[in-house]
């Protein structure tokens, strides 16, 4: 989730900048939009699909719930990134090159695993928030949940560590399960014609069970990767209710005197988005896309047109 990365880092950089209102929205709501994919076949199913000259099935795209996903991030990310950017605009503020500098920061953090990414953009944030050169005096309450929320906060980053770690492990047995199928032996086919080339029946059948193993494979990796998105999602709404909560006593961050703890109330918001919808919608593009990937092979094989290296196609 490139682009969430660089929401943090920027987010995390006007924390230095003018004071920011938290943005009027609810992240518990949105997270409504992180629904479990089905099996292989249900993820192709929900697919637009598109068919060539030779009859063979493509994905163009993944469905509308993959789409409304992916859609209601980058909006919302724009969102705080705007809110961000306009923070930034006095003179005491980050200039265009800081700007740069964080986005720099970003493309660094591609490099990094997600638990290495997420406590450099935390460590950065506690730094920015520790540099500020003179000491402001905020309301005894409000500072108190400011602090209650960075506690929260760091919860829920270890949350997503743990669970990052689980569907990593997931993943890796899926693909050591994958790469243990022998892949086809099309010399079983014996030629046809003058050609000699084998028959589309033939080697498609033998594409055929080799795609029907690796749907089962999908659909036996995908069930444990959804049972595990179950069982973090209710932990996850858990602590973005309570920092939301929080959120709303404050008024969004008008009942607070001092521009540094709004900015840090903003910062809360924005990475609890970030970390709402790093993960899981993560897990779920994995289910949904590697499933209907995998189906479509299935679905070509079963016409007869997967491989077209044979007899019928010359």
């Amino acid at each position: 989730m490139k682009k969430l990365i660089l929401l943090m880092v920027i987010c995390a950089g006007v924390t230095q900048a003018n004071a920011q209102r938290c943005l009027d929205i609810n992240i518990l709501a949105l997270t409504g939009h992180l629904q479990a994919p089905g099996d292989a076949a249900s993820c192709y199913n929900e697919c637009a699909t598109t068919t060539n000259d030779h009859g063979q099935k493509g994905i163009s795209n993944y469905g509308t719930r993959d789409t409304q996903l992916d859609e209601l991030i980058k909006h919302k990310m724009q969102e705080f990134t705007n809110a961000s950017v306009s923070g930034m605009g006095s003179a005491s503020g980050p200039n265009a090159s800081q700007v740069q500098d964080y986005k720099a920061m970003a493309a660094k953090m591609q490099e990094m695993t997600p638990e290495e990414r997420k406590a450099y953009a935390m460590q950065m944030a506690q730094q920015m928030q520790g540099n500020r050169s003179t000491v402001q005096m905020e309301n005894p309450t409000g500072a108190r949940i400011v602090g209650s929320n960075q506690t929260l906060i760091m919860q829920l980053k270890q949350l997503g560590d743990e669970f990052a770690a689980k569907a990593r492990a997931i993943k890796n047995q899926e693909k050591t399960e994958r790469d243990a199928i022998k892949t086809p032996d099309y010399a079983k086919c014996a030629g046809v014609d003058k050609t000699g080339l084998p028959s589309c029946g033939c080697v498609n059948g033998l594409d055929g069970k080799y795609w029907q193993q690796v749907v089962a494979i999908e659909n036996k990796y995908d069930s444990q990767k959804t049972a595990l998105l179950q069982s973090y999602l209710p932990r996850y709404k858990t602590l973005i209710g309570t920092i939301e909560d929080n959120i709303a006593k404050l008024h969004y961050g008008d009942d607070l005197k001092t521009a540094n703890y709004k900015k840090m109330l903003f910062s809360q918001q924005s990475s609890a988005f970030a970390a709402a919808f790093d993960i899981p919608a993560a897990v779920i593009s994995d289910i949904r896309r590697s499933g209907a990937d995998a189906y479509v092979n299935k679905v070509n094989c079963d016409a007869g047109v997967y491989n077209l290296s044979c007899a019928s196609q010359k």
